[in-house]
């Protein structure tokens, strides 16, 4: 089943459980109000170009080919040049541009494609949606696991590619809410008897782009935590408790200003 299939219901979201809880306002403009963006974000939109390059390399890679170096930093120039060029919707910070970002992606991927080895691992699905429910949560949690792969051992690794601004600490790894919801799914969904290992792979935007590979997993406490946390979040949702937090880093950038404005102003009306 296709993922717009999964969303065409009310649902929860890794990406959207975080967005409540960094700015509940912000969610309701976004998901509820379905608001425009006022802008786009440009680590949002080149992120998602080192995605979907990154998702063809596993592709070919699938079928028993390797992209050469030179074949995926075409990819990504594709992706970046479609979604990028002519268009005035994407902010820009004061020192990216569109051809800045097009050089760094291409140095990013040229780290990856360096770093890259296969270990033996079989590819057995790239972008794959998912949903899976929880007892006494009336909507589904959905998501898409962006690569899943079997070692010679029979162990599952689900990968979640990310691009920062700098290495991650162990807790960002631990923490890290997209793993957990990957490792719920894979046990509800066909690898319940299985060894689940899950993995970051991290293009890092240093001045010398740097790649780094971290593994982790999750228990049976994780789960536990997420799940109350999740209930917590659609609970909140249910309830209309929509709170602006203006004391987020993420509120000076927000896509919403002009509607969070106009909010404060109706509450004192």
């Amino acid at each position: 089943m296709k993922l717009n299939e999964f969303r065409k219901g009310p649902h929860l979201s890794a990406s959207a459980i975080a967005e409540y809880m960094e700015c509940s306002l912000s969610y309701r403009f976004s998901r509820i109000d379905k608001l425009r963006p006022e802008f786009k974000s440009d680590n949002m939109e080149f992120g998602s170009c080192i995605h979907k390059a990154l998702a063809d390399f596993h592709q070919e890679r699938m079928m028993g080919n390797i992209l050469t170096m030179e074949q995926l930093q075409e990819r990504f120039v594709y992706h970046w040049t479609i979604r990028a060029a002519e268009t005035n919707e994407i902010k820009y910070k004061p020192d990216n541009s569109f051809n800045s970002l097009m050089e760094q992606g291409k140095a990013l991927l040229k780290t990856y494609h360096e770093s890259f080895s296969e270990d033996n691992a079989v590819v057995l699905a790239i972008e794959e949606p998912f949903t899976f429910t929880i007892d006494n949560l009336p909507i589904p949690i959905v998501g898409v696991k962006d690569l899943v792969e079997e070692d010679d051992q029979g162990n599952i690794i689900i990968t979640d590619f990310k691009t920062a601004a700098k290495s991650y600490t162990e807790a960002d790894v631990y923490r890290n809410p997209q793993l957990t919801l990957y490792h719920m799914d894979s046990r509800y969904n066909g690898y319940r008897d299985r060894n689940i290992i899950l993995k970051l792979d991290v293009l890092i935007k240093t001045k010398t782009p740097q790649f780094k590979r971290y593994y982790t997993a999750r228990n049976r406490l994780d789960e536990i935590r997420a799940t109350r946390k999740i209930k917590e979040v659609w609970k909140g949702i249910s309830k209309g408790v929509f709170i602006p937090n203006d004391t987020s880093w993420k509120c000076t950038e927000c896509f919403y200003k002009t509607a969070c404005n106009d909010w404060y102003r109706q509450e004192v009306a």
